[in-house]
């Protein structure tokens, strides 16, 4: 019972997805659980972590932020990036993530530590983006294709998040090449909740993400939360806490579907 508390409420802070059809049993007796999630970026300059306590359904507010913790990043080269918090739970600072680069992070929460490590994988950017249509139950749907060229012999690992006309930013789903490995790649994009019509704007964003990011969002994206015991996704914080630290390479791509 407590796995699926916190695995459903991880969800909710990642996707803002109501839970109201998937669970209908008493969820609030569990005890608050930390959730650290932490990115580097190569495109943004102020990176950020995130530090909060799950809550109980019963409580109107869907996490609990955490003030007050130490955060630090050191990178490769053995320098230091001391985080500032700048809203209650959120803490950041000012540099630009490398490609390459190894990140370690440092969190101290009420006298306990928690550490992270994400080296970022090189980037691997598409060369073309577009609009195809294919079947599915009988009906067309629009889809958007971005076709790129794998790196041979390198494990490479991949999330594809998007936004329509301006609308929320929403993941679809992460891959990996260990069927296309070296190979050039139609990747189609489409997502069940979103019917694309012509005219619309669409946003693609490809990140480059190491093993331990791909795991963590597979096991998102595979776990059906309305099974007996859904499990939390992997952390690399321990026992201690839930979440994610992720150094990622990241393109953006933009088209009009046709």
């Amino acid at each position: 019972m407590m796995n699926r508390l916190y695995f459903i409420i991880l969800i909710i802070s990642f996707f803002s997805l109501s839970c109201e059809d998937i669970i209908n049993i008493n969820l609030n007796d569990a005890d608050p659980q930390l959730v650290i999630v932490g990115t580097v970026s190569n495109r943004s300059h102020e990176q950020q972590v995130t530090i909060s306590r799950t809550v109980s359904f019963d409580v109107a507010q869907s996490y609990d932020p955490v003030s007050g913790a130490e955060v630090m990043v050191v990178d490769g080269a053995g320098r230091v990036f001391q985080y500032r918090e700048t809203s209650p739970g959120v803490y950041v600072d000012n540099f630009r993530g490398h490609e390459g680069e190894r990140y370690d992070l440092s969190v101290r929460v009420d006298g306990q530590a928690f550490t992270a490590t994400s080296t970022m994988p090189r980037l691997v950017a598409p060369d073309s983006i577009g609009t195809g249509i294919r079947t599915l139950f009988g009906e067309e749907q629009k889809f958007i294709s971005l076709r790129y060229a794998d790196p041979i012999d390198v494990p490479n690992h991949y999330r594809y998040l998007w936004r329509v006309n301006g609308g929320p930013l929403v993941m679809l789903r992460v891959s990996n090449d260990k069927f296309n490995d070296g190979k050039y790649v139609s990747e189609d994009l489409m997502d069940f909740d979103t019917e694309l019509v012509a005219g619309d704007s669409v946003t693609v964003w490809m990140q480059s993400i190491d093993v331990a990011a791909y795991e963590f969002w597979n096991a998102v994206q595979s776990t059906n939360p309305g099974t007996a015991a859904p499990a939390n996704p992997p952390s690399p914080y321990g026992a201690g806490a839930l979440g994610y630290f992720s150094a990622y390479a990241e393109v953006e791509m933009s088209a009009v579907v046709q």
